[in-house]
């Protein structure tokens, strides 16, 4: 709406509710986006951050033994690699090594064959079939590996090895056997925050120690997920499902190159997150819920519940045509006042224009009705002329053409009164006309007092004034013919008149029995009156009458197609 001198922007309903709007979503959108996004993102980072420093925290003895290992054994690897195995020098170094490092139980080479000669213990024992050498020998690479029962130290132990390489040729490798009773984490020191459970495990998913116990160690595993798939996501922090069907929050580092890991067992994101403090969360909720109902109630009072009472008056305009005139939007913005106004004004043509609409209806019908009486009272009148001069006439002859002249001007007033009471978009009942009219032309033809049997079997067919009057002055022509010329040399005489619709086609037959002397007028020889009206009532059908002749009857039929209403253009 344009803003003038009497309509202030500053009333504008746009303007009200796009202030108030601006004022309490703006800066409260922005915030709590912000605000929300940067401390989610942040909490995120710093929680996942925080688990993975603890969880290696947690297995950081471990971490450095292992390591240890790691670094030792490529050294000595490289060593056995220059020097040789030759004895007694690779056995002696294997042997310093191992007394310098009380916390290994055995430094060896192991060549290929699984002999074992060059180490710091067990000399002379021989591996050959064992799984992890048999293992080893085959990937010819770093690995860290278990047994739980150890060929030469006779205990469980971590086997770190590293592959020995000469002039290109693979000839065994060096291994650092790690007891797992220094790698116990029950006994590794604990921290303020620690994970439920420890486990470590190689690249391979082969578990290699636990807090639990190996066998306790299966039942806290994410059931949907293998640690070989595992290793592969380092470092990663996920929630899951344990074996056991307990909720967990799993965290995985790696601790030896990527060939050892750690995976820590942390009770699940919603323990972890009760003690969030509330105004974190809470704070942009509030806020938007604050937004919400301040724009609600803003909308509501200024708009909605105008446009709620203006609405109801509406519909009860549209039910029953009344209103009020009542302006019970004065304090509103004025765009709704002016919506009010345009509805009062709006209202008052609508009533003004249907009075106007149905005085002209009650003049038309008065006018309908003055027309249809005074046709009717001509048509009346031309038969009482004709019935005169039936009486004054002196020749049959003459009395018989104005009898049939005045039976045809009856029908058409019968067609005419029938048309008069039709009130359903000037569609006729064809049906009961053509009874009517040929009921009323049998009673005016019939004479001397034959006797004629009739039957009359025609349906109810719906049709435009445009085919009803034409059928209807043809089935009286057929009729009256049908009876003047009907005969029978053997018994009573009979006519029979039919009128059938079959989809989108009606067709209309009369049927008569003949006699020897008589001849009907309709013939395709004839010249009669009757035989031109015939042919012209059928050609206004859009049709032709087919007559057939038998030995005992004479057949008149018109098959012709139902028309829809087609107005003309000034109906417009």
């Amino acid at each position: 709406m344009p803003q003038t001198a009497e309509t202030p922007w500053r009333r504008s309903l746009s303007f009200r509710i796009s202030g108030i709007l601006s004022l309490a979503l703006v800066p409260i959108g922005f915030v709590a986006i912000y605000q929300t996004s940067q401390v989610s993102t942040q909490a995120e980072e710093v929680t996942r951050l925080s688990l993975l420093a603890l969880t290696q925290q947690g297995v950081e003895k471990e971490r450095s033994i292992l390591q240890q290992a790691y670094g030792a054994a490529a050294g000595l690897a490289h060593s056995v690699q220059v020097n040789g195995h030759e004895q007694p020098y690779c056995r002696q170094m294997m042997q310093d090594y191992a007394a310098d490092k009380p916390e290994i139980s055995l430094a060896a080479f192991i060549p290929v064959d699984g002999q074992v000669q060059c180490a710091s213990t067990g000399v002379g024992s021989d591996i050959s079939d064992r799984p992890n050498h048999l293992q080893i020998i085959e990937d010819k690479s770093p690995s860290v590996l278990v047994s739980r029962q150890g060929s030469i130290s006779d205990t469980s132990v971590l086997i770190v090895s590293h592959p020995v390489f000469e002039d290109g040729v693979y000839t065994g490798y060096v291994v650092i056997s790690v007891p797992h009773s220094v790698l116990d984490l029950d006994k590794l020191p604990k921290v303020d925050a620690a994970p439920d459970q420890l486990i470590t495990f190689n690249s391979d998913g082969e578990l290699l120690t636990s807090s639990v116990g190996p066998a306790d160690a299966e039942g806290v595993l994410p059931i949907r997920a293998t640690l070989e798939d595992i290793s592969r996501m380092a470092p990663v922090v996920f929630s899951g499902q344990s074996r056991l069907g307990n909720d967990r929050l799993y965290v995985v580092v790696p601790i030896v190159n990527q060939e050892v890991f750690a995976l820590g067992v942390w009770p699940s994101v919603s323990n972890m997150t009760e003690a969030v403090k509330a105004p974190v969360i809470l704070f942009p909720v509030l806020m938007w819920i604050a937004s919400v109902v301040v724009g609600f109630i803003a909308i509501d009072r200024m708009a909605g519940r105008h446009i709620r009472q203006l609405g109801r008056r509406m519909r009860r305009f549209e039910r029953v045509r009344t209103f009020e005139d009542d302006r019970s939007m004065s304090r509103a913005s004025d765009e709704l006042t002016n919506m009010e106004e345009d509805f009062i004004l709006m209202a008052e043509t609508i009533l003004h224009d249907q009075a106007e609409l149905e005085n002209a209806v009650r003049q038309r019908n008065v006018l309908l009705k003055e027309v249809h009486h005074r046709v009717k009272n001509n048509l009346q009148l031309i038969s009482s002329i004709m019935n005169m001069n039936i009486r004054k006439a002196h020749s049959p002859e003459t009395k018989a053409i104005l009898a049939r002249l005045q039976d045809r001007v009856l029908a058409m007033a019968a067609i005419h009164r029938n048309l008069h009471q039709v009130e359903q978009q000037g569609q006729v009942n064809v049906g009961n006309l053509v009874r009517e009219v040929a009921n009323q032309t049998l009673q005016a033809s019939a004479s001397g007092g034959n006797r004629i049997r009739v039957k009359i079997d025609v349906e109810d067919v719906i049709l435009y004034p445009d085919q009803a009057v034409p059928l209807s002055l043809l089935a009286s022509e057929l009729m009256a013919n049908a009876a003047k010329y009907t005969g029978n040399d053997s018994g009573e005489p009979w006519l029979t008149l039919t009128l059938v619709q079959e989809g989108g086609r009606a067709r209309l037959t009369m049927v008569n029995s003949k006699g020897s002397h008589v001849r009907p007028e309709y013939e395709d020889d004839s010249t009669g009156l009757g035989s031109q009206l015939i042919r012209a009532f059928a050609t206004q059908l859009g049709s032709t009458v087919e007559m057939t002749e038998t030995e005992t009857e004479y057949r008149a039929s018109v098959d012709f197609e139902v028309l829809t209403f087609q107005p003309e253009p000034l109906d417009y």
